[in-house]
């Protein structure tokens, strides 16, 4: 059996191999084998049959379209931005130092470091390490000189600068900073003394402004507090007798002399009047029924007459000397300052007091007090 089988498996490869090279020659005309015999017989009678084996279909590969050697099939790239961020910036100067391009990575690092160029840095963190860079690159390239520059100029922007890594830096970096640093110490010890006076100074004016600015709303609020007002007098209420002239001009105890001493008068002739109008009346009246003592009569009208006389002359020159007076000091007009509460909008806030408040609780364990409290 094992003999049969190996038989027929050596049968198959001598069938296969022909057929493949077949396959793989290109012949155009040559039409494909068993395409003539019917389907369910044999291709060839004459052969030793073999084991019929069932046909697979390969699928047809689709084969890559040919293109041009020039052409691409592949997207275009974003174009990336012209400029870059100064962390960038820096990481390529940085890999210019560390290839040894000393030359370039100092003529890139001085255009960065141009505030008139293109694109500068700006954050002072990536300034103060390119210019430790830039130094690196020119002891590197053979120009020790010119590295004090940036440093010189690393240090003076902060003073408290911490001298190069060594482990990123090659110890002539970090020996040429302290180098520089030493020889600026007496001008940083000037800088920071200059900068603490400045400082000082800006405190000081700040303050005299602050002071200034209260002193001027205390000003304000107490102009804000005042008012003032002006009364003006008039010279027609001034010939008003009973002391009116002297009232209206702020002279209140001569006017109530004048308004006493007058109205007495005034009052004392009147009455005087009224007496003896009182008099001839009832004389009058008696001189019906009996006669009347002519003598006693005439001689109660008399005094009476006299006290009339002169109470009224004597009102009528104290009333025009108290007129008199009042012209001759006459003042136009008074000036008088109050004090008024501010408006509501305007009062200063006064600081809240301390407020305490206790509020009880009772839940299912038991009760107590919340304290609650501003200050």
């Amino acid at each position: 059996m094992q003999r049969f089988l190996s038989a027929v498996v050596l049968l198959s490869v001598g069938a296969l191999l022909p057929a493949r090279a077949a396959a793989q020659t290109p012949t155009a005309s040559a039409p494909p084998a068993a395409s003539s015999a019917p389907p369910g017989k044999p291709a060839d009678a004459g052969k030793a049959q073999a084991p019929a084996r069932p046909a697979v279909a390969k699928p047809a590969v689709a084969k890559p379209a040919a293109t041009k050697p020039g052409a691409t099939t592949s997207e275009p790239k974003p174009k990336l931005s012209d400029h870059l961020s100064d962390e960038a910036e820096l990481s390529r100067v940085v890999g210019l130092y560390e290839a040894g391009k000393y030359a370039e990575c100092s003529s890139e690092i001085e255009r960065l470091l141009d505030p008139t160029g293109r694109d500068p840095l700006r954050q002072p963190a990536i300034v103060e390490n390119a210019r430790v860079y830039w130094a690196a690159c020119l002891l590197g390239a053979g120009e020790g000189a010119a590295a004090d520059a940036p440093l010189r100029a690393a240090i003076h922007e902060n003073p408290q600068m911490k001298p190069p890594d060594s482990l990123v830096f090659p110890q002539p970096v970090v020996e040429h900073f302290l180098k520089v640093r030493d020889s600026l110490v007496t001008e940083i010890r000037a800088a920071e003394q200059a900068r603490i006076r400045q400082a000082q100074s800006e405190a000081r004016e700040r303050q005299q402004r602050l002071a200034a600015d209260r002193d001027r709303m205390h000003a304000l609020e107490q102009l804000a507090q005042k008012e003032t007002i002006v009364q003006r007098n008039s010279r027609a209420r001034a010939f008003i007798p009973f002391g009116f002239g002297q009232f209206q001009n702020r002279e209140p105890g001569l006017g109530y002399t004048l308004l006493v001493s007058e109205a007495a008068l005034a009052s004392l002739s009147l009455s005087s009047i009224v007496v003896q109008s009182r008099l001839a009346t009832e004389v009058y009246e008696i001189q019906k029924t009996r006669p009347v003592d002519a003598a006693s009569y005439q001689k109660t009208q008399s005094a009476w007459g006299t006290i009339r006389a002169l109470s009224f002359w004597s009102f009528a020159a104290l009333a025009a000397g108290g007129i008199l007076q009042a012209q001759l000091e006459f003042v136009p007009e008074f000036t008088e300052t109050r004090t008024r509460p501010l408006p509501p909008s305007l009062t200063p806030t006064k600081p809240k007091t301390t407020e305490v408040s206790a509020v009880p609780y009772f839940d299912q364990t038991g009760g107590g007090v919340t304290l609650m409290g501003r200050f």
